[in-house]
């Protein structure tokens, strides 16, 4: 935000973000913007995260499909992102893992271009290299129209020849890591009230795990929000005694961690400039005051959310038109910024 506030050639732009913290058998999230987080578990793919897009609301409002929102051409515009404001809302959510778990954080790159049932059986390799190496192969095939950023991570039992192991590989024009977790167990996802991930979630019956998240106050930092995890133990019960490991064997695991952490960071905060595609890249000829003005943004109302800005104010006024040259403004058509400027200057010119 800072950098665009300095730069004008910079302003409107921003960016997405879901991040993964592990920290014991506990996966913890922050999300912002249109970017996803999903959970591969006992062969069934679950989307974590909640989008943060005009089309995500709009889907779970019920006023469109998944058909109808691929081809929305407000599929792209997005209700939060990183560096467009000052402070952003960050959803958080709390995953109790357990082996076999798969987790997927993708940017747009992917999900715009394969299909869920796709990326469900790339994820079923063992390894989460080839997970990622045959995603991102998939998202190229597909057009690779944007960003593709994937990043695989599969949580193996204790003793398994895998576990502690991470690999990472990287491709022209897009990123891919992978990493296999040390853990076990059972669990579930927690979170505050405000941010359901999956319909189908809360009709589960008890013991199976539930997805949810919180969405907390706007200068919340990302690792502010503590939401309470029923960790291993069944829902309900009480945590269970652990005998504390060797020091070693703690410093290597903590070691391991921070090294899937750092890998997880690094990958995700160089993706998705182009996945928060910004208001200002479109504008058009309306009237503001009375005024022949260039907005950017979009020539429709969404509720209480501000869509618009004047980009620059013409110098005439719009009943000083003649009818046709209303008419050309009345039309509010989406184009370029020289378009949009062109048309307020043929406008001012004409009698």
């Amino acid at each position: 935000y800072d950098a665009a506030a300095d730069d004008e050639t910079l302003a409107g732009m921003g960016t997405t973000l879901t991040a993964m913290l592990l920290d014991g058998d506990v996966a913890r999230f922050a999300h912002v913007g249109d970017s996803r987080a999903y959970l591969l578990r006992d062969g069934e793919l679950r989307q974590v995260s909640v989008d943060h897009s005009v089309v995500g609301q709009m889907i779970r409002d019920g006023e469109l499909t998944l058909e109808q929102a691929a081809v929305h051409p407000m599929r792209s515009i997005l209700t939060r992102a990183l560096g467009t404001e000052p402070s952003v809302e960050v959803d958080t959510y709390e995953l109790a893992l357990r082996a076999g778990d798969v987790v997927l954080l993708c940017s747009d790159g992917l999900t715009g271009m394969v299909a869920d049932e796709r990326i469900q059986r790339a994820l079923r390799h063992d390894d989460p290299e080839e997970s990622a190496a045959e995603l991102v192969k998939q998202a190229r095939r597909g057009g690779g129209l944007d960003n593709i950023t994937v990043v695989v991570v599969r949580f193996a039992a204790a003793g398994d020849d895998a576990a502690g192991s991470a690999a990472a590989g990287a491709a022209s024009g897009a990123a891919a890591a992978a990493a296999v977790a040390d853990t076990a167990g059972t669990g579930d996802v927690t979170g505050g009230d405000g941010a359901g991930v999956d319909a189908g979630a809360a009709a589960e019956p008890a013991g199976a795990e539930a997805v949810s998240g919180a969405a907390p106050a706007a200068d919340d930092a990302v690792d502010g929000a503590a939401v309470s995890v029923a960790g291993p133990a069944p829902l309900g019960a009480a945590p269970r005694a652990a005998a504390a490991p060797p020091a070693a064997e703690r410093e290597a695991r903590t070691m391991r961690r921070l090294k899937i952490v750092l890998a997880v960071l690094l990958v995700l905060l160089v993706l998705a400039v182009g996945a928060a595609v910004s208001l200002q890249a479109l504008y058009f000829v309306g009237v503001d005051d009375g005024d022949v003005v260039v907005f950017s943004g979009l020539p429709w109302a969404l509720g209480p959310l501000k869509i618009q800005d004047v980009y620059v104010r013409g110098t005439r006024a719009y009943d000083s038109l003649t009818p046709f040259q209303q008419q050309l403004v009345d039309e509010a058509r989406l184009q370029s910024r020289d378009g949009a400027l062109s048309l307020l200057e043929t406008l001012e010119t004409l009698p």
